[in-house]
């Protein structure tokens, strides 16, 4: 028997320490600073734009030494691999960036850089980027009295996009009396299944001049029905009478935001709650505005008001890191004229990646758009800034580089 015990003392004991090893993700921290290295090709003899873009490679790198997660798949068919792919995710925010070396070999251009990554969810972001606000209409207009206030439809967007402009990250336009949606059950689809066709949401940011598009829908602010409890007896007499007091409203808004310039769906959110109380307290006043005291003083509107504080948030964590776009507005031998200016806190010296057309591919007998593809081709640096629009000037000169009016001009 003491034989038997200490074997198995000494087994348990190896099992112990012969467990597997897990490797545990190293945790990103707020002032976490990495050293690394970018490289870019210089095409065309465009420096500057490789060194734009051997600093974004090594920001990359920086991104995911910091704080990173590979997801791989291998598919195995008849003893060959027939898939071997990985994924990889990021999660770290760059907070700031400083150049300390860089240099020419070849037709390379390298970068040694100092990154700063912090763990905050939201961005700093350094351009303003403008957002136009569009109607929220309601799946049943029914769902709401004639009695009740008018302005959920058009006042809503308008303070969502009211409170991201005073966030300072962005410029909001309000055309809250234009519906995207013709049939707001479907949200957010716009139209028929046209994959080729040109969205609506791009012809609309570009008349509106605007880089983001906030759109929503009403999807539910139904009350509940009041009903006589059937039977007789005070109990039912009594749940009966007191239908007055428990009478409750759901609340379900869907909000959308979209890149006006590739009429991609980046933000999609439904938001829910649900109120209860006096018949007429989960009613909102008539003549009563959005984001008003009054308006936040009712049940209904208070649960608005907190719906769309929350979006508020979410939107800024999802796109204020969202890169800066703008478009060129006229071409003057060396010098272009671009649709920011000082009020997108645009400064001389700043250095924006211009994007022209690569190719575009259509159908001509229906005139269906199949592709438009855009390339970097130079670097534009600022040189004039006025309120509305900035000049700059290109390291080539802009006809050799194929840019034209309506091009893109990008952050990064």
């Amino acid at each position: 028997m003491p034989f038997k015990y200490i074997f198995f003392c000494l087994w348990f004991l190896l099992s112990a320490c012969s467990s597997r090893h897990q490797i545990i993700p190293r945790p990103l921290h707020p002032d976490q600073i990495i050293t690394t290295e970018g490289h870019a090709i210089i095409k065309d003899g465009a420096k500057l734009l490789a060194r734009k873009m051997a600093i974004r490679d090594a920001i990359r790198e920086a991104s995911m030494e910091g704080s990173s997660q590979i997801t791989s798949h291998t598919k195995i068919n008849r003893n060959t691999i027939a898939l071997d792919a990985f994924t990889l995710k990021t999660s770290a925010l760059i907070n700031q960036t400083k150049v300390v070396d860089e240099w020419i070999e070849g037709d390379i251009y390298h970068i040694r850089a100092i990154v700063r990554l912090t763990a905050d969810k939201v961005c700093t972001p350094q351009y303003r980027k403008r957002i136009v606000s569009t109607g929220f209409p309601f799946i049943f207009p029914s769902h709401t009295s004639q009695s009740e206030s008018n302005d959920l439809q058009s006042g809503i967007p308008r303070e969502i996009g009211h409170l991201l402009a005073e966030s300072g990250a962005y410029i909001s336009y309000n055309k809250t009396l234009t519906r995207l949606f013709q049939d707001p059950n479907l949200a957010p689809q716009l139209q028929e299944q046209q994959p080729y066709q040109r969205s609506d949401i791009i012809s609309f940011a570009q008349k509106n001049q605007s880089q983001l598009v906030l759109s929503g829908v009403i999807r539910d602010l139904e009350a509940e029905e009041n009903h006589y409890t059937r039977g007789g007896g005070i109990l039912s007499n009594m749940e009966s009478y007191t239908r007055y007091l428990n009478n409750s409203r759901t609340i379900t808004l869907d909000i959308y935001v979209h890149d006006g310039y590739t009429g991609a769906l980046l933000f999609q959110h439904r938001y829910k709650d649900n109120v209860s109380g006096l018949l007429r307290s989960i009613w909102i006043p008539a003549n009563v505005m959005v984001g008003s005291s009054a308006f936040k003083k009712s049940i209904t509107g208070e649960a608005i008001t907190h719906i769309i504080n929350h979006s508020v948030s979410d939107i800024q964590a999802s796109l204020n890191c969202y890169p800066f776009y703008t478009r060129i507005l006229k071409i003057e031998g060396n010098q272009v004229f671009i649709d920011a200016g000082a009020q997108e806190r645009i400064s001389a010296g700043d250095q924006l990646v211009v994007y022209s057309n690569l190719n575009t591919i259509e159908e001509l007998s229906e005139h269906k758009i199949i592709g438009l593809h855009k390339k970097p081709v130079g670097v534009l640096t600022i040189t004039e800034v006025t309120p509305l629009f900035s000049v700059g000037e290109m390291e080539s000169p802009p006809y050799m580089l194929g840019i034209a009016v309506g091009d893109w001009v990008k952050s990064w």
